[in-house]
């Protein structure tokens, strides 16, 4: 297996579905909010509860601190060096087409995976228009952010409903973690499951993307960022 600098592949257990599908998927993980420096806000679009329960430290990232520190490293050069990051996320993603195509299998990518900064998706994007790049973002009016091979996942914080419903007219998926059973409808929107893999530039248009809650931390939180729906599993 190829070298990453700055990609994640193949180690996140959601992502590793996506090779039943045909795709092997590199996530970028970068410190959220402003826990690299304390002043650059790398999650514009949060809420308190989405704060609280960031997956930024659970897995993995709960055992070794090392983790959490390379992540702070990778976003304080970010915000050092822009385009000298995305030059090293050039070649990583180079090294990414190439090790898909030995496995015999299609590259894709998710650069915002603690994170919500857009110009750096489209950045490479651009840089890469064959290769198709997702993320979900809580950044109001998505639909003019999406390029041809950039597809994006609006998330329903609990306190944002009004532009998740004007997201779906424009379009764009939302995603809502569901506190228990996963129901057929919401708002009137189809529910499809989420949680089956995270390639979501592979979902059909016009519905909810329904996910269980995840991290230890979400699991504390009694109203919000999760719809409670039936019996807790």
């Amino acid at each position: 297996m190829a070298k990453y600098d700055l990609l994640s592949v193949d180690r996140d257990a959601k992502t590793k579905k996506g090779k039943a599908w045909g795709w092997l998927t590199a996530i970028l993980y970068l410190a959220p909010a402003k826990s690299a420096d304390g002043v650059h806000e790398m999650c514009a679009g949060r809420s308190e509860e989405c704060t609280l329960a960031c997956l930024n430290q659970s897995g993995m990232s709960e055992v070794y601190p090392s983790i959490l520190e390379a992540r702070v490293a990778k976003t304080l050069d970010y915000i050092a060096d822009f385009n000298g990051f995305c030059d090293r996320l050039e070649r990583d993603t180079e090294k990414l087409i190439l090790e898909a195509e030995n496995r015999g299998l299609k590259p894709a990518e998710r650069l915002n995976g603690t994170s919500d900064q857009p110009k750096l998706a489209r950045t490479m994007a651009r840089r890469f228009p064959r290769v198709p790049f997702y993320d979900y973002t809580k950044l109001d009016r998505p639909w003019e952010r999406t390029m041809e091979n950039y597809h994006l996942t609006y998330s329903y914080s609990g306190e944002n409903l009004k532009h998740s419903m004007k997201a779906l007219e424009h379009g764009i998926n939302v995603a809502v973690v569901f506190r228990g059973r996963k129901p057929a409808t919401w708002h009137g929107v189809e529910v499809i499951d989420g949680d089956k893999h995270d390639l979501r530039f592979l979902d059909p248009k016009g519905v909810i993307v329904g996910l269980r809650e995840k991290g230890r931390k979400i699991r504390t939180l009694e109203s919000g960022a999760f719809v409670q729906i039936g019996r807790v599993a």
